[in-house]
């Protein structure tokens, strides 16, 4: 299957280059779509850069200004349909999520719509988080199981791949998230659809570089946005 992966940036210039060396050696032949949103320490610079270093491997997506993670990723899901490509993965570029996984995910998508890369499915597999953040990302994963109805062990987790169709099927201009509940969303508009969803298991790695983008008014949309979304059915 033609693949690639679609990767938003925002102030990433720190592990970029470092991601990008780690996914041509773990997945040959994967493309990269980077989605920019204009980060001010020259994150879109660089990944010109790498464009330019790799051509036809690499692209560069260039967004005038910080909207949030869903709409960086509807950008870039737009983008890569209109290419034609057959597997469109999700990854984060600070280096949590390793490419050397990107082979089971991409195996496994040859009998599903939809994988996620899931922290949980074989217990807890998180390297550098505390006690706290670990209870409050389980919390969370019990909060979205009760309320929507999902079996997932990972709902909230951003490492996974579609196939095409699936992406078409969730009709991309009917989302409203725009935070980290654009995870959730996606999948559970791929559930409620019948869809064949899988989970494999990952290992997740706190960034060593870098700010994490997550905040408050982030968390309170999930929180809020689950609810609507087991309303909106």
């Amino acid at each position: 299957m033609r693949t690639v992966v679609v990767t938003p940036t925002y102030n990433e210039r720190e592990n970029l280059e470092e991601f990008v060396a780690r996914l041509r050696e773990s997945a040959p032949g994967v493309h990269l779509l980077v989605v920019d949103d204009n980060s001010p320490d020259g994150t879109g610079e660089l990944a010109d850069e790498l464009s330019r270093r790799h051509p036809g491997e690499i692209s560069v997506l260039h967004r005038p200004c910080k909207e949030g993670l869903g709409r960086a990723y509807v950008a870039g899901f737009r983008r890569v349909l209109a290419a034609g490509y057959e597997a469109v993965v999700q990854m984060d570029a600070d280096l949590s999520h390793d490419p050397r996984y990107l082979p089971s995910l991409l195996e496994r998508i040859q009998t599903a719509d939809l994988v996620l890369g899931s922290r949980y499915v074989r217990g807890i597999a998180v390297v550098h988080w505390d006690f706290k953040r670990l209870i409050l990302s389980k919390m969370a994963t019990r909060y979205v199981q009760l309320v929507t109805g999902m079996p997932f062990t990972d709902a909230t987790g951003g490492f996974k791949c579609w196939r095409r169709e699936a992406l078409e099927a969730i009709d991309l201009n009917g989302l409203f998230s725009n935070g980290y509940l654009f995870q959730i969303e996606t999948t559970y508009k791929a559930w409620r659809r019948g869809l064949r969803i899988a989970e494999v298991p990952i290992i997740f790695y706190e960034r060593n570089l870098g700010r994490s983008k997550m905040d408050l008014r982030i968390i309170s949309e999930a929180v809020w946005g689950v609810i609507r979304l087991r309303l909106r059915g």
